[in-house]
């Protein structure tokens, strides 16, 4: 009798490109290619025809405080136009009086922001890009973000008893999976789906 334990819950998400990689399908070859981040920006890599592409994660606020040397009045205009945004100096017009004046344009780092939703759809949330091991069942997508991850599957699906990990009352990964994957009647096609996969 085979026996598997589950993983935590996160082990295998959006998130997992920061200790690891997204295995995805060039847009330019339709070649393997990984998807790395860290906190600041995430890169592309074709390893077949070496397309490359960077999305900078880290979003920027860029406002100016002032207080008015005319009126006398605090005010904060945010500095949306991008080429401008790269000046340390700036003159803007005071919104109460419109007297013109310089000030200290300051930058605030903001979290960055994707959405996780995307890997539902079998694409990875950085560039978009649909994840190298993808295929379908009935019409449903069935997708690993990486290797890893396509063997976690097949372990779990293909396992007489499946247990969570010890001493957790959490969710675990296997929570992730839709019910028509974890089906007894569906499990023997699937572990077979996933096998194929293995060979890409």
């Amino acid at each position: 009798m085979s026996r598997t334990i589950d993983k935590p819950y996160f082990t295998f998400s959006a998130f997992s490109v920061y200790h690891s990689s997204l295995d995805v399908k060039c847009p330019k070859c339709n070649g393997h290619g990984v998807v790395t981040a860290d906190r600041e920006r995430a890169s592309f890599q074709c390893l077949d025809c070496l397309h490359s592409l960077v999305n900078e994660l880290a979003v920027y606020c860029c406002c100016i405080h002032n207080q008015c040397s005319c009126c006398d009045r605090h005010y904060r205009i945010e500095i949306t136009d991008p080429h401008q945004q790269h000046f340390s100096v700036l003159r803007v017009s005071c919104p109460y009086c419109g007297t013109v004046m310089p000030g200290y344009v300051k930058k605030t780092k903001m979290a960055a922001t994707f959405y996780l939703s995307q890997m539902y759809w079998g694409r990875e949330p950085f560039f978009g890009l649909e994840l190298w091991f993808l295929t379908s069942f009935r019409g449903k997508p069935v997708w690993a973000i990486n290797r890893e991850h396509l063997t976690y599957l097949i372990d779990y699906l293909s396992a007489d008893l499946r247990e969570k990990p010890y001493d957790s009352q959490m969710r675990t990964q296997a929570d992730h999976l839709p019910t028509f994957m974890k089906t007894a009647k569906n499990r023997p096609r699937m572990v077979k789906l996933l096998k194929k996969l293995q060979n890409r």
